[in-house]
């Protein structure tokens, strides 16, 4: 079998372009995405919307083959996955090991993350608690947990370098 390619044009230049660090978001469909959401998403993220019907395609179908095309590092999961979602939880874990997938509260620190990432990528999975945010990187000391989940974590560094001087 040959090796899996992106032919979606937007998520193949997506993926061709995130450097170590920036994140992505595989959303289910169920994710809402505009200003009136329940939780909405910073306008600043880029949607990209792969659903062609419902269940098509699936977080679980999708994000192997983005795991295959692109240099991920981590991976941030809810909490609740472990029990609502434990084939899911397993997939992601056994992209990522186990070192490497982390676990968030679902709201906010979950949500409040989709608003970092560089992109949503919407899917047409009905699933329960299958959202996954990917992390880019490449073979390196990984990224502090701290810093991907504080927005403030740069200043926060800055300070305390300060503090000490």
């Amino acid at each position: 079998m040959s090796k899996k390619r992106l032919l979606h044009e937007r998520l193949a230049a997506l993926v061709s372009t995130l450097r170590h660090g920036e994140m992505i978001y595989i959303a289910d469909a169920g994710s809402g995405t505009s200003s009136a959401s329940l939780v909405p998403l910073a306008a600043q993220v880029e949607v990209i919307d792969v659903a062609l019907f419902t269940g098509c395609p699936t977080v679980d179908q999708l994000l192997p083959v983005l795991w295959e095309v692109g240099d991920f590092e981590a991976a941030f999961v809810t909490e609740n996955m472990r029990q609502a979602n434990p084939a899911m939880r397993e997939l992601v874990q056994g992209l990522t090991g186990a070192e490497h997938i982390h676990e968030l509260r679902y709201l906010p620190e979950f949500y409040d993350l989709r608003n970092r990432c560089k992109a949503f990528i919407q899917t047409g999975d009905y699933g329960v608690h299958s959202n996954v945010i990917l992390v880019a990187g490449y073979p390196s000391p990984p990224i502090p947990v701290e810093w991907m989940t504080n927005p403030d974590w740069f200043e926060d560094l800055r300070n305390a370098k300060s503090k000490k001087g």
